[in-house]
C-alpha cells in the first residue's frame, strides 16, 4: 500500500520508535474502521492478535507484543496523519 505520510506523523513515529516496518506491518494486516469524522483509524484486531500468539514462538511473539498496540489514523485521501500506542481502548474498537 502506498501512503503518503504527513510532516505530523513522521514526528510522531520517530518520537514513539515506530519503524516502517512497524507502519507496513499494519498496513498490511491491520483492520479499518471508519470514525465518521473522515478518518481512518487502524489497529490490529483481537483475531490477528490470537493468532499471532498461537502461531509464533513465545520468545519472538514477547518481543514483538508492545507492537500490536500500534494504531494509525488516516484522512480519507490515504495520508497518514498520526500514529501511537493505545493505552486505553479507542471509541468503537
Amino acid at each position: 500500500m502506498n501512503v503518503t505520510v504527513s510532516h505530523h506523523a513522521k514526528i510522531r513515529m520517530q518520537q514513539r520508535a515506530i519503524t516502517a516496518d512497524m507502519l507496513e506491518s499494519l498496513l498490511n494486516f491491520g483492520q479499518v474502521k471508519f470514525n465518521g469524522q473522515g478518518t481512518e483509524i487502524l489497529t490490529f484486531p483481537k483475531k490477528v492478535v490470537k493468532n499471532l500468539k498461537k502461531e509464533l514462538n513465545h520468545k519472538v511473539f514477547m518481543k514483538i507484543e508492545r507492537h500490536l498496540n500500534l494504531y494509525a489514523i488516516m484522512s480519507s485521501g490515504g495520508e497518514l496523519i498520526t500514529t501511537g500506542y493505545r493505552t486505553k481502548r479507542l471509541k468503537g474498537h
